[in-house]
Formats: structure tokens, sequence, C-alpha cells
């Protein structure tokens, strides 16, 4: 038991990231996107800045319906890559049953919808555009990679990740 008043102190990690791995804050998924980053992905705490931001790629999907929120994300990405010049690798993740995706197809009605038949899709239509989006603005050398999570339905419930092709 502690001692009433003691101040406890936690430990950081040495910093040399190699990645920037954006995803989804649900937090149904925390772990399983912490699994996946440290056992498929090969990446050590301090060796990737994660965001983590609702919806993950979700806000870079719509520039001209969520100008704002692309700003931000479009921002961030630049800030990090200049911040960090060793990151030579860019993560993309998104997954099955996403809220934040949801509440967009809620405020921006049928057209969000419009071209594919379900939100997975969707989801993974954004993936492949967002990356295209990236290569734009991304110094040479830096890798992409695409990421959408299913959840398998089992009990305790799931995910697998599945690679998606950048084209």
């Amino acid at each position: 038991m502690e001692e009433p008043g003691k101040i406890r102190t936690y430990s950081l990690v040495e910093a040399r990231p190699v990645a920037l791995v954006v995803h989804c804050s649900d937090p149904r998924f925390q772990r399983a996107f912490t699994q996946f980053i440290r056992d498929e992905l090969k990446l050590q705490e301090g060796e990737y800045v994660p965001l983590v931001v609702s919806g993950g790629v979700a806000s870079l999907s719509e520039p001209f319906r969520l100008p704002k929120e692309f700003k931000f994300m479009k921002e961030r990405i630049k800030f990090f890559l200049e911040r960090f010049d060793t990151v030579n690798r860019i993560v993309l993740i998104n997954h099955e049953d996403c809220r934040h995706y949801e509440a967009l197809r809620s405020s921006l009605g049928a057209i969000f919808l419009q071209h594919v038949q379900h939100m997975t899709e969707r989801q993974i239509k954004d993936l492949k555009a967002v990356s295209k989006l990236l290569l734009d603005f991304l110094a040479p050398g830096i890798g992409l990679e695409l990421y959408y999570a299913k959840m398998t339905g089992g009990s305790p419930q799931s995910v697998v990740f599945e690679r998606i092709p950048l084209t």
C-alpha cells in the first residue's frame, strides 16, 4: 500500500521513432492496436509516434466537407514528420464498427456512402485515398502501409488485421 502524500514517478522511454501510426481512439480496440503494433509491425514503445484520433483516417477523407478536421490531421502529420526526421514509415489503420464513421454517415447523409455498398468498403476506399493524398507531400523514402481491423465474432471478441494494398 502506498504512503499517503508520496509522489509516484513514471518512466519515459528512449524515443527515436521510425514510424507514425494513425489509428482510431475507440477504447474497444486499443489493446488489439497495441498488440498488433508490437507483434506484427515489430514496433516497440519509442519506435513509433501514435496519432490516435476518433475515426483514424476519416478526417483526412473529406477535405471539403470536414475542412477543419482535415487541416488539423494534415498539420499534425506534417509536424510529426518534421519533428521526427527518423520516421520512414507511416501506418494507417481503420477498423470495423467504427462509431466515428457511423456518426459521419449520420451527419453527412446518403452522400457519405455514395459509390460504395457498405461501410467497410468506404473505410478501405478512404485508406487508399488518404495514402494517395499523403504521397503528394511525403518526402521520398517514406513507406506507407494500410490495414483494416476486422472483428472475428468469437467469444471473447477479437480482431484480425488485413493488409490493404496501396492500389
